[in-house]
């Protein structure tokens, strides 16, 4: 009988909450993090290593705290950067039709790319690349299938773009 009020329990927990109301989260703020917490970890209780806490608000924070290591450009960048990555979870926050965790993480690093690029990652000086694998630390680029997958295809794309380039002869 324990056994089988823990398992409902523990099936209880891993039901999303509600879709959010606050407007904050259908439409995040430039320049902050809390669309994590409050937008995502708040509905899906992915706890302290899942995607919303484990690694959106922490790199959100984490290159927010260190925004002085980029130059201008740099800075926008990663202004505009925070933001695309949050705009592209944004249903997952407000729609009526719940996700799993992992189906959220997968989701979040599918946008990684594609945010970076987007946004003129190819087009950043070396300086703020440098920046960037300072505050991700390259082991970490590394150490997971998703940031490591999300890389190659980065590095892939700033590759398209740099052949593009040099073959209209703009480089």
């Amino acid at each position: 009988m324990l056994g089988l009020l823990t398992l409902r329990m523990l099936d209880h927990d891993l039901v999303p909450g509600p879709p959010s109301t606050d407007p904050a989260c259908a439409n995040p703020p430039m320049n902050q993090c809390a669309f994590y917490a409050d937008c995502l970890e708040s509905r899906y209780q992915c706890g302290p290593t899942g995607y919303p806490i484990g690694y959106g608000q922490y790199y959100c924070q984490k290159f927010s705290d260190n925004r002085t290591l980029f130059d201008p450009k740099g800075q926008q960048w990663m202004i505009d950067t925070m933001h695309c990555l949050q705009l592209a979870l944004v249903g997952k926050a407000i729609d009526a039709s719940p996700t799993a965790c992992q189906a959220l993480k997968d989701q979040a690093f599918a946008s990684h790319a594609g945010c970076y690029i987007n946004n003129g990652f190819c087009t950043l000086d070396v300086h703020d690349w440098a920046a960037v694998l300072e505050i991700v630390d390259i082991r970490i680029l590394f150490s997971s299938w998703d940031a490591f997958k999300a890389t190659i295809e980065t590095a892939m794309d700033c590759g398209a773009f740099y052949a593009y380039m040099v073959g209209r002869g703009l480089f």
